[in-house]
């Protein structure tokens, strides 16, 4: 276990989406210095224990060191991190997502929800085709990518389906705007992604299961009527 210094501080690259936790320690001191060499033209910032900025702060933030599994540890990040040229990419989709999904989670917040009694097993049925957090690193080959992409296919069915469901206003109103952030099957065509991928997944094909993920995350504080772990945004909210 690093040694953290004396107060809680991050670094966080905005235009990357990605958050390094800054430890006093030799391996902590070789990340801050690879962040650096990364990030030091990008939009990015210092980021106390109680700083407001850390709401700013979504699940589909790379956390250094983080018990995700999608997220590097500091030894990878410091040094070879296979996921790297993948991880860095910008993400459009994931980005229209984490907006919709964030006006959300300001409405749930605020109790300004408004549930319907479906919309609980509604979500749970989303759920059971959910499970986005694929490592930037691992490495894909054509089965790879089309056993993800009808994944991707069947959560989409899933949430098309959740759409005509007698769910509440604001539960349709997010299914609704997702829908339409999200890409069609049309705009995933298989050989392009093949062709896209390899060593690592299509950059299209990864942004898109991101994007799931956030909404993977919001449907879970659907199923219990609050938050999973207080919020979407912040450290707190973000899920292993």
């Amino acid at each position: 276990m690093e040694e953290n210094v004396a107060e809680l501080v991050d670094v966080v690259c905005y235009a990357c989406r990605i958050v390094l936790p800054l430890l006093d320690s030799p391996l902590g001191r070789e990340a801050w210095w690879r962040f650096l060499d990364e990030h030091a033209y990008h939009p990015v910032e210092l980021l106390w224990e109680h700083s407001e900025a850390h709401e700013r702060i979504d699940i589909d933030y790379i956390e250094v060191g983080s018990d995700i599994r999608s997220d590097p540890s500091f030894a990878e990040y410091a040094r070879e991190w296979t996921g790297r040229p993948l991880a860095l990419l910008p993400r459009p989709i994931a980005r229209a997502v984490a907006e919709i999904v964030q006006r959300a989670d300001v409405a749930l917040d605020a109790h300004e929800w408004r549930a319907a009694p479906v919309d609980s097993a509604v979500a749970e049925r989303v759920l059971r085709s959910m499970d986005f957090a694929p490592p930037p690193g691992e490495a894909v080959d054509d089965a790879a990518v089309l056993a993800r992409l009808s994944a991707v296919e069947t959560a989409l069915e899933r949430l098309r389906r959740a759409a005509a469901e007698p769910v509440g206003e604001h539960f349709r109103t997010l299914l609704t705007d997702v829908l339409r952030a999200l890409p069609s099957m049309a705009d995933l065509p298989p050989d392009e992604l093949c062709a896209e991928s390899g060593p690592l997944a299509s950059p299209r094909l990864w942004d898109t299961e991101r994007a799931l993920r956030l909404i993977q995350h919001f449907m879970w504080s659907v199923t219990r009527g609050a938050h999973p772990d207080q919020s979407l945004s912040g450290r707190s909210g973000r899920a292993s």
